[in-house]
């Protein structure tokens, strides 16, 4: 099986991943009760926003079209 990247996946090359846990570390509220870390939730808020998705509650959608 080869592999290739994704056009999703160099757009978010873009984001350098250190600077965006730096920056989550500062801005964090105290919360430990996340179940999904912050770049996964970045990376779905991403994915959703580029797929045009009108709400949250869709986002998963994104992830499950072909």
């Amino acid at each position: 099986m080869s592999h290739y990247n994704t056009i999703f996946s160099q757009i978010l090359k873009f984001v350098p991943r250190h600077e965006f846990k730096t920056l989550a570390k500062e801005h964090h509220s105290g919360r430990s009760f996340r179940t999904t870390s912050r770049w996964s939730q970045f990376v779905t808020l991403a994915m959703a926003q580029l797929a045009g998705r009108k709400s949250l509650q869709k986002a998963p959608l994104s992830f499950m079209s072909d």
